[in-house]
């Protein structure tokens, strides 16, 4: 569910203030909201140093070693220096840019002294280097002396020169500074230097825990000064707005009671954004992790579709990816993943689950790693329905069944949203629609006869919803929507329609499957090499395989979650997550 929100104003005195929010980030609860920030020394110094912390701590994950280091923590230079080394290297790799982008313009002349070529201008002898393209001709005196010292697939370089004036009818490239022998051991000497300090970062990479302790510590000074630079100033005392949890506002109160300040609790207004706080089922949480991916979450103001977006893409996973085979590789990189990077749990439980119920449809459906005919040890779990001669006509039939289940059920929620007012029979309409649209698909797809009840509900469900969704009495108000009846109702047949990718993409894996199967069978027959190369037809084919299985989910089975059934549902992701004003050591409660 979405936790509700209170608004709260506290009021502190200016001599407060710098206590009042270090207390705030002690108890962690209030999501501050401030109208403005103001701009300071001290927010843009922490800022700054927050980047240098961050950027470190990429670096060392970057260049942390696969196998431990024997050099011990006592030997690990102080943050400061890991912080003055990773300046030095980020600079040091800015200038090698520089310097590499002036090699690659003058190392097609040869190397040469510039200091010289100055000189033998200065006695009368023009020299010039000229850069054209290949398939550019240009006509000199034949007192020129043309020297080509490079070609590419696009360009030539020269040396001209010539005793006097030279006039040239293409641009020449301006002398450099130094030799191309200087630009050279510069870059030699850089990547000595970066070398070394990467040597320095990695010993230092396997431990982290000072660096992990000042980085929680900048980040905790970087939030305390943005939200000093958030307080409003009413006269001698200062504001600070924001947002809590309706079950933690009392430890709020306690603490403004016992310190002195003024708070205020309001009920948020229908035109501001509180922050969404979901606080979901033991068994639900692992669909955050989607959430977290995708970077979605639903309004204050929305609905919480947890329960049915983690049911449906469950399934939707398992369709797609649609073989017994995949569905154990799936699960067993799952826990190898855990052991190796240390998976978020909710991430291990979410994959966990998808993987079997991949197993579990893939079994059903008959489906092993795209064998053909099953073997024996799955046929007899296969199920009749999902694998017979009708299969196919089947898994259609049941993606448009999943299809008006599924946006049946955001209309549902809709419906209950709005009860007892009338908009309420709007979405009923909407839910007689989809299954009059249900049969339709069916009908153009499937070559079904199409009902006459299936008609008749689309009409009345189409007299529900103009009738319903918006007051008649405001139609120069909503009269653009009345429009859009024709093209909603359209979009309600597709929607229906655009299940049948489940049956699609999953046949599409089974297709490929099977397709490399046959290649490696036909390979390795007959030949010395013919078992290692099926082998390995096999081992890329089928990895590239459960790549695009996987990409498809991503693709198909999260789109109908967060498009169609989310739009069904009303559901526009609108959300912005509750932040709680808290110290990084995690004190702060939720």
């Amino acid at each position: 569910m979405i936790v509700s929100m209170q608004k709260v104003l506290l009021l502190v005195s200016r001599k407060q203030a710098s206590h009042a929010l270090h207390r705030l980030q002690d108890l962690g609860v209030m999501h501050l909201a401030p109208e403005r920030l103001q701009s300071g020394v001290d927010l843009e110094n922490a800022r700054q140093r927050l980047d240098q912390l961050r950027d470190l701590e990429h670096l060392l994950v970057t260049l942390r070693p696969r196998q431990q280091t024997d050099c011990s923590a006592e030997k690990t230079p102080a943050v400061e220096e890991l912080l003055d080394l990773a300046a030095e290297r980020k600079e040091l790799l800015r200038r090698r840019k520089e310097v590499q982008a002036e090699y690659d313009r003058y190392s097609p002349y040869g190397d040469f002294d510039p200091g010289l070529v100055r000189d033998l201008r200065a006695q009368g002898l023009d020299i010039r280097l000229v850069q054209t393209q290949r398939d550019t001709r240009i006509e000199l005196p034949e007192d020129v002396l043309r020297l080509e010292t490079a070609r590419t697939k696009t360009s030539v370089f020269s040396v001209l020169v010539r005793y006097g004036q030279l006039d040239l009818p293409v641009r020449d490239t301006a002398l450099p500074e130094r030799s191309v022998q200087d630009m050279r051991d510069e870059l030699e000497a850089i990547d000595a230097r970066v070398t070394t300090i990467d040597t320095i970062l990695r010993q230092a990479a396997p431990h982290c825990p000072p660096l992990a302790t000042r980085s929680r510590l900048v980040r905790d000074a970087f939030r305390y000064y943005e939200a000093r630079s958030g307080m409003e100033e009413l006269g001698p005392a200062l504001l600070v707005r924001g947002y809590i949890p309706r079950h933690a506002l009392s430890s709020l109160q306690t603490e403004a009671q016992q310190r002195g300040w003024g708070i205020l609790t309001l009920e948020p207004e229908p035109e501001e954004i509180p922050p969404t706080l979901l606080r979901l089922p033991r068994w639900v949480r692992p669909i955050k992790a989607v959430f977290e991916l995708i970077g979605v979450l639903p309004g204050y103001y929305e609905t919480d579709i947890s329960v049915p977006f983690l049911l449906f893409l469950s399934l939707f996973f398992a369709m797609i990816v649609g073989d017994a085979g995949y569905g154990l590789v799936f699960l067993g990189l799952t826990w190898v993943g855990r052991r190796l990077t240390r998976l978020p749990r909710d991430a291990v439980i979410l994959l966990t689950v998808m993987s079997l119920c991949t197993v579990g449809w893939g079994l059903a459906a008959g489906n092993f790693f795209g064998l053909d005919p099953t073997p024996g040890i799955v046929a007899p779990l296969q199920l009749g329905w999902l694998s017979g001669p009708e299969a196919d006509s089947h898994l259609m039939l049941l993606c448009f069944v999943l299809g008006g289940l599924q946006l049946t059920i955001g209309h549902t929620w809709r419906a209950l949203l709005f009860f007892p007012h009338s908009r309420f029979l709007a979405q009923v309409g909407w839910i007689l629609v989809t299954w009059g649209m249900f049969f339709a698909a069916r009908s153009l797809v499937l070559l079904a006869p199409f009902p006459t009840p299936a008609l008749l509900a689309i009409v009345l469900g189409g007299i529900l919803v103009v009738g319903f969704q918006f007051p008649l009495r405001q139609f120069k108000r909503y009269w653009t929507e009345y429009v859009r009846f024709p093209l909603d109702l359209i979009s309600s047949f597709v929607d229906v329609v655009s299940y049948i990718r489940l049956f699609a993409v999953g046949s599409a894996t089974f297709a490929i499957a099977n397709a490399f199967n046959e290649m490696a069978a036909g390979i390795g027959a007959g030949t010395v090499w013919g078992p290692l190369l099926a082998a390995l037809i096999l081992f890329f084919g089928h990895c590239l395989n459960i790549l695009l299985a996987g990409m498809g989910v991503l693709v198909h089975g999260v789109r109908l979650n967060t498009l169609e059934f989310a739009g069904h549902t009303g559901i526009q992701w609108t959300g912005q997550p509750f932040s709680p004003f808290a110290r990084s050591s995690g004190r702060g409660r939720q």
